[in-house]
């Protein structure tokens, strides 16, 4: 009975999970072409959802019932924590640097389940660094030069980074993943649903096969195109590494340069746009440079990465005499499935060299992908397919939230 009450506890959960990643994604279509809110709560409403999926998730996946339980409990604090600053934000505006020691509590509160839920989704590296960042401030008038600092109250450093709407947990980082790149990590997500990551792994095959590095060059192929759609190394090494490993070793690579091989190929992926990795949401909160100027920025860089790991491929296959038998692709059906994945990359680029916003566009590379994918009967996706593509890219989106939340705590 206690197996079967937990499982229907789990599909409580899912479900839960399912319900905010849809909400949090509609919001953003919506937000698109009707403000219905101020910056200040739009972003509150993002870390909000952020919190409150991360935890869901995180619940969804324990396996022990008092975690579970817990985390659940931080999930509802996140609700509660990010309503109260929503709902309140009139007052906390007109308060702010004088708040109530409720409203200290509540940023406090935010600020704690911002950075846990940050180590929870990239580890603790980065959490570890703002927790210093925020202390330093507090020793730093009882150090020496070049050490010394000055330092505000604690409730002034407290309200400064949680409640004054333009700093700290509200800083230019978080700005910057609300504003251009949740709604392009969503896409990435339909990408993968769609196909995308069998066309690049299908694309890489052809490719392999016409240069000595075979498998190799494959790697170094569809590490890009997936990469490219997923931002993350580790789901780049999972995706394209399941296949690509063991056939580089069953011609010839040595296991440990099978490996390297994949690992700097799908490293590359966090660094080639449209979706890149944490780093370079990072940058764009920090700098203040738009997120598409990076994008712009890193096209070059990012091919000739690729292409430098493409001549050492081949330059050690020659080396090893490695051979490569040509795997069979259907190559009418890859052309056929083509567009599907290269036009929202066209569209992509056609509206951001006109100027228009990073949401606007990702919003029509969105529908694009969506309405293109359903055309052919073969390549069409099944509606649970499209689901769970908007539910990982929610969930992304959303750990990407919680990071550059704790980053803001950093550069206050």
């Amino acid at each position: 009975m206690s197996n079967e009450k937990m499982s229907i506890g789990d599909k409580a959960i899912g479900g839960a999970v399912l319900v905010v990643a849809l909400a949090m994604i509609a919001y953003h279509l919506v937000y698109v072409h009707f403000m219905i809110q101020v910056q200040a709560r739009h972003l509150t409403t993002y870390l909000g959802f952020s919190l409150v999926l991360i935890y869901l998730m995180a619940s969804m996946e324990s396996k022990n019932r008092l975690g579970k339980g817990i985390l659940l409990c931080f999930a509802l604090l996140s609700l509660l924590a990010s309503g109260y600053v929503e709902i309140l934000y009139p007052e906390l505006k007109l308060r702010v640097w004088f708040n109530t020691p409720l409203d200290i509590t509540v940023g406090v509160l935010l600020m704690v389940l911002s950075l846990e839920a940050a180590r929870r989704s990239f580890g603790i590296m980065i959490p570890l660094i703002s927790v210093l960042v925020v202390i330093y401030p507090f020793l730093g008038h009882k150090l020496p030069e070049p050490f010394y600092s000055t330092s505000y109250t604690l409730e002034r450093t407290l309200s400064n980074l949680s409640l004054t709407f333009r700093t700290g947990l509200h800083d230019t980082a978080l700005s910057a993943s609300a504003n251009y790149i949740f709604l392009f990590v969503v896409f990435g997500g339909i990408l993968q649903a769609v196909g995308a990551t069998r066309f690049f792994i299908e694309l890489g095959k052809v490719i392999g096969a016409k240069f000595k590095g075979g498998p190799g060059m494959m790697a170094v192929v569809s590490s890009a195109g997936v990469g490219s759609i997923t931002g993350s190394v580790v789901a780049n090494m999972t995706i394209t590494g399941a296949f690509t490993i063991p056939l580089m070793k069953q011609v010839g690579y040595r296991p440990e340069q099978a490996g390297a091989i994949e690992g700097a190929a799908s490293n590359g992926g966090q660094i080639l746009p449209p979706v890149m990795g944490i780093t370079a949401f990072a940058m764009a909160g920090v700098t203040g440079i738009p997120y598409v100027t990076i994008c712009a920025m890193a096209v070059i860089p990012a091919l000739l990465y690729f292409f430098n790991t493409g001549v050492y491929v081949q330059l050690q296959a020659l080396k090893e005499k490695i051979r490569f038998a040509e795997e069979k692709v259907d190559v009418r059906e890859l052309l056929l499935s083509a567009p599907v994945i290269l036009i929202p990359f066209a569209i992509i680029v056609m509206l951001l060299a006109k100027g228009y916003s990073v949401m606007y566009v990702a919003f029509w590379a969105i529908v694009c992908i969506i309405v293109l994918s359903l055309i052919r009967k073969k390549t069409r996706p099944s509606l649970g397919d499209i689901v769970e593509g908007f539910k990982k890219g929610a969930f992304l989106g959303a750990q990407i939230g919680a990071m550059t939340a704790t980053v803001g705590l950093m550069i206050t």
